[in-house]
């Protein structure tokens, strides 16, 4: 009797061999994939809402649908994305730099106190002022800073010498303050706007790192859990496998053509086999979870349901040149333009420390005109004036009231009150310097220092990112080799079985012999399927460590700040 038919060997092999890829030399990275995937880069990104195929107590998932999920609700990224989002909102917080300043002060003041002498012009003092002030700042790249400035006062009295009584008073003024030395510039003055773009830019960087870490991240748990299901197969079939030799030895004991300690063995053998299926059910659900926690599913529900994996882990063998791909590194990687950028906010900030240094030099200039209006009281007293005429009121019969147009000289730009102009000018320049002038000093040196550590660790990112990249490449390169033996060890443990079948049908084999092969066949099958998903796993590293991992995946990031 044939106890081990060929077919038996063979239909066993068939979910493994399915599963089982065969890798042929392609370019040196294959083309992306074919849907396109857009990543929102900020907190106004709006959640998708999968179509998930749902049915029958499973979620059957492909790759592609479970790295948009991902994408979008990963709770890693949803932080990332909300200080992009800050980052931007500084962008707008610089610009305040230039904002205009408007400034109006109002004021009434009145004043009652005793007179001290003959000189106030009353008993008792009584002095009224009404004050309207309106001032424009605006600040300007160069550093300075220019401004308006329209003052208007109403005073009123009971002095008997104050010759126009109520008297209106109003003065423009034209004011511009530029720094000569230290803070002059635009460079200097735009230094906290250009360091908050660069952070922006920074933010887009640490965006695109953290869906590159996801991407590669959830790729790689769904591998972890295809290789999990399929290892299942392969402990399966080889507990097939044994109880099928459990069955022949119990009936040729049955015939009394075997000793009963043969079926012993293959007992332990089943129940070696059954204890492998057990671990890696548990493997397969903690694979599962890994990725229902990568997805971040809300609903309670969704984590009741069996995850199956619909991706086909076949792909075309990669060849890779070297010298491209570090090229592709070094012109593509994130984390280069993110340190670089880095590098040109310390630049901005050495620049202006070492302007800081420079001694306080201002130039002020202004220029302005002034006006007045109200009823002028003149006493018209016949004859020479005297001393005495100081101190005695004016009889009504002489007093003469003229009126000045103040709202006319307004119009005229406070031109021709009384047939003149009335202009004032300014021009100063204001020095100071600490004499020692340490904590400037020192502050320049520290950010010099920055600078130069900030351009060591790029040297640094770029000497990891060529190891990393050599490193990738001779893992996808490894992984092929390995799938390629594991392929042939395989082939060579069915040939090995099929030549133990043959020897125990002929009675020169035990039982326990043909365990060890069975053992070995599974071990083959194994080392297939985890050379498989890790060659996956090389190529999500190696694209990764090129710069390519989101091109490859069909996925674009796309700065949505303008929605």
């Amino acid at each position: 009797m044939n106890l081990f038919p060929k077919q038996s060997v063979r239909r066993s092999a068939a979910p493994i061999i399915a599963f089982c890829t065969i890798l042929t030399p392609a370019a040196v990275w294959g083309p992306p994939a074919a849907g396109q995937v857009q990543v929102g880069s900020t907190w106004i990104t709006q959640p998708i809402s999968p179509d998930l195929d749902i049915g029958d107590g499973q979620l059957r998932l492909e790759l592609d649908q479970a790295v948009a999920i991902a994408l979008q609700n990963n709770l890693g990224l949803l932080v990332q994305r909300y200080q992009r989002s800050q980052s931007l909102f500084q962008v707008n917080e610089a610009y305040g730099i230039y904002d205009t300043v408007l400034g109006i002060n109002t004021s009434v003041n009145s004043n009652s106190q005793p007179s001290a002498s003959q000189l106030d012009g009353a008993l008792v003092t009584e002095n009224e002022t009404i004050a309207a002030n309106v001032e424009l700042q605006q600040p300007v790249s160069s550093g300075g800073t220019f401004s308006i400035n329209w003052q208007n006062s109403r005073f009123s009295s009971n002095s008997r010498f104050s010759d126009i009584n109520p008297s209106l008073r109003s003065s423009l003024q034209f004011a511009f303050d530029q720094p000569l030395l230290r803070n002059r510039g635009k460079r200097i003055t735009e230094r906290n706007l250009a360091v908050a773009a660069l952070n922006s830019d920074i933010s887009m960087g640490d965006l695109e790192v953290q869906v590159i870490d996801t991407v590669q991240t959830v790729a790689n748990g769904y591998w972890a859990l295809v290789e999990a299901l399929e290892q299942l197969k392969v402990a399966e079939e080889s507990l097939t496998l044994a109880r099928e030799l459990h069955e022949m030895n119990r009936i040729q004991i049955e015939v009394g053509t075997l000793a009963p300690l043969e079926l012993v063995q293959s007992e332990a053998g089943i129940a070696t086999r059954e204890e492998e299926i057990i671990r890696v059910q548990a493997l397969i659900q903690d694979a599962a979870d890994e990725l229902r926690r990568l997805l971040n599913l809300d609903e309670r529900s969704l984590w009741d349901l069996e995850i199956v994996p619909t991706t086909s882990p076949e792909i075309s063998r990669v060849a890779i040149d070297l010298e491209a791909s570090l090229s592709s590194a070094l012109n593509k990687r994130a984390e280069i333009d993110r340190q670089e950028l880095r590098i040109e906010t310390l630049e901005i900030d050495s620049t202006f420390l070492r302007n800081q240094r420079r001694p306080d030099l201002n130039l002020s200039v202004s220029y302005g005109r002034n006006a007045l209006g109200g009823e002028r009281t003149v006493c018209e007293r016949p004859g020479p004036p005297s001393i005495a005429d100081l101190f005695e009121p004016c009889p009504e019969e002489y007093i003469r009231v003229d009126s000045l147009d103040f709202l006319s000289t307004l119009g005229q730009f406070y031109d021709g009150i009384l047939g003149q102009v009335f202009e004032g000018w300014n021009v100063g320049l204001n020095f100071s310097k600490p004499l020692q002038n340490r904590s400037a000093r020192a502050q320049s040196r520290i950010a010099d220092l920055a600078l130069d550590q900030g351009r060591l660790e790029l040297q640094d990112l770029m000497l990891t990112i060529r190891t990393e990249v050599r490193t990738a490449a001779r893992g996808v390169e490894t992984a092929g080799k390995q799938i390629d033996s594991a392929r042939v060890s395989r082939e060579l443990a069915e040939q090995n079985l099929d030549a133990a079948q043959k020897r125990y049908e002929n009675g020169l084999w035990t039982s326990f012999q043909v365990l060890e092969i069975q053992e070995d066949l599974t071990a083959a099958r194994s080392r297939e399927v985890e050379a498989i998903t890790s060659y996956r796993r090389a190529l999500l590293a190696y694209f990764r460590a090129i710069g390519v991992l989101l091109e490859q995946e069909g996925i674009e990031l796309v700065d949505d700040a303008d929605s």
